[in-house]
């Protein structure tokens, strides 16, 4: 039998209700989950969660202090101790004073950020190397270690590190000026008046309005002891 008009309306005002008191719900529980074991801070304590991208870009797997990260919707998450937390593309990243970190990638490229330490993640895709991982180290000092294929580049604010399976040490001062020392493998090191080859075992220095300085031999184990108390 053919319902009436006034059943088949109840029975449709039903079923909105129920999807009003889900959507509800949801929007209620999801906006407050956090990263487990980390401290959601930020002006938006009900931000979501950065569930859209597809994976993340490697782990936070160790800090000594505090490390923060402001996701490029807003949210801003902490961690302190050894609970792993993931890092996105578009994230800023920084350590606090008396603070370090070690980061992992999903191709297994370690990263140690030393105290005051604030970088970005962002990538860039071009023909014939596939997607090139770029770390825009804003301030502070960060060591890299590669053992993978896949193109990396650190960004300063003054000069550009390509490295691909080595092992190399940055650190920009508040002025820009970038200090790279080179422990293993070749450094492509440049500023916009040019680039040249750092080779392992040496130093150069980048700064604003000049030429990267040509390769110092060094003694690199004083400039990575840093890494010790994050790095095992």
């Amino acid at each position: 039998m053919a319902l009436s008009l006034r059943e088949r309306s109840s029975g449709g005002m039903e079923r909105t209700y129920r999807l009003a008191a889900i959507l509800l719900v949801l929007t209620l529980i999801v906006p407050n989950a956090a990263w487990p074991g980390h401290t959601q801070l930020g002006p938006d304590q009900r931000a979501p969660v950065m569930l859209a991208q597809l994976a993340p870009v490697g782990n936070v797997e160790a800090v000594v202090g505090t490390f923060v990260i402001r996701r490029s919707d807003g949210r801003v998450d902490e961690m302190k101790g050894k609970s792993p937390l993931p890092i996105f593309e578009g994230d800023e990243c920084r350590t606090e004073r008396a603070s370090k970190a070690y980061i992992r990638l999903a191709d297994g490229t370690q990263v140690a950020m030393n105290e005051e330490t604030t970088f970005v993640v962002r990538s860039r895709g071009e023909r014939g190397r596939g997607v090139i991982r770029i770390f825009r180290l804003l301030l502070g000092e960060m060591w890299f270690k590669t053992s993978q294929p896949s193109p990396l580049e650190v960004e300063t604010p003054v000069a550009i590190a390509a490295i691909k399976g080595t092992e190399f040490n940055m650190k920009v001062a508040a002025d820009g000026q970038s200090l790279l020392t080179v422990i293993d493998g070749v450094v492509e090191f440049g500023t916009p008046f040019g680039t040249c080859p750092i080779p392992r075992s040496s130093q150069s220095v980048g700064e604003r309005g000049k030429r990267c300085t040509k390769p110092v031999p060094i003694n690199p184990a004083p400039a990575i002891a840093w890494i010790a108390d994050v790095v095992r």
